[in-house]
């Protein structure tokens, strides 16, 4: 794993300029090797960018990002794990794989055994999700049977919404009323949290089927934004639906995207493709802003 330095701005996310040229090349900053003996599937960063947790087939790896010192490693799965998160201390892992199952992780423990198995799905969990708040924290699964489960931590509780199709990523809203899955039959489905009522479908600007692809929110709620199997970025309107635009920059699928997390740099996206590839994308007033 390698981590970059981001201010490599790709200029074709702006709606008034087309993307000239090739795009410019990342400046590598820094570089994981220790502890990963087969390919890397999934990662997280905790929000204070302390700890890197990754995946080295059934194998959970935490590393000190600074250090670059591997913390912990977590043994347990019977299949390969498709997703890992952490809290916003780093105090817990969470990976979900394979075999059907969620575990749970305490991250400064001396124990590698899980402090607790979740066992609900029927499937191949494919998306970990957890969703932090004063006193309260949930934690959001879903997977190949195609239902999204939500755990209250706090009140020892699991509800369970079935979207129908298998579901290969999640993403919440910033005012945490939504969710938007992503589904293997090429539609995007916009679920009310409290409810689990369906309140809109996206479709057209991506192609899914074959790969488990990735989807994020950008940081003012009003767009959604799914990788593609035919190698592009798809942004939605999420009130409207329509496709917004459609980014062309990787040459094999586009497994995963990321949003910036800072309203003020709304526009600043992040793709990774199955070409090797990481894009940064930002309209023209936000890369002037970011590459300060």
């Amino acid at each position: 794993m390698r981590l970059f330095n981001p201010c490599r701005i790709d200029p074709g996310y702006n709606p008034d300029a087309k993307s000239e040229g090739t795009v410019p090349p990342a400046l590598s900053i820094q570089t994981y090797t220790d502890g990963h003996s087969h390919p890397v599937a999934a990662l997280a960063v905790d929000p204070q960018s302390t700890t890197l947790v990754s995946t080295s087939d059934k194998v959970v790896v935490v590393t000190d990002i600074v250090s670059k010192k591997i913390k912990r490693r977590f043994h347990g799965h019977a299949g390969m794990i498709n997703a890992v998160a952490c809290s916003n201390d780093a105090e817990t892992i969470f990976s979900a794989a394979y075999d059907g199952t969620v575990r749970i992780y305490d991250g400064r423990s001396r124990n590698t055994d899980p402090i607790q198995i979740l066992t609900e799905a029927k499937d191949s969990v494919s998306s970990v999700l957890v969703e932090q708040a004063q006193n309260h924290a949930e934690i959001l699964t879903a997977g190949i049977d195609g239902v999204l489960r939500t755990y209250d931590l706090r009140m020892g509780e699991v509800r369970c919404d079935d979207v129908g199709d298998p579901i290969t990523g999640i993403a919440a809203t910033r005012d945490g009323l939504c969710l938007a899955v992503t589904c293997l039959d090429g539609t995007i489905r916009l679920v009310q949290r409290s409810s689990g009522e369906l309140l809109h479908k996206y479709a057209g600007g991506h192609t899914a089927g074959n790969y488990a692809l990735g989807i994020s929110l950008t940081s003012d709620d009003s767009y959604i934004v799914s990788g593609s199997e035919d190698g592009a970025v798809a942004l939605y309107d999420i009130v409207e639906g329509n496709v917004v635009r459609t980014l062309q920059g990787h040459a094999k699928p586009t497994c995963a995207v990321a949003a910036h997390p800072m309203r003020d740099l709304s526009s600043v996206l992040v793709s990774v493709g199955y070409d090797g590839k990481a894009i940064v994308w930002s309209s023209r007033s936000h890369a002037a802003e970011f590459e300060r």
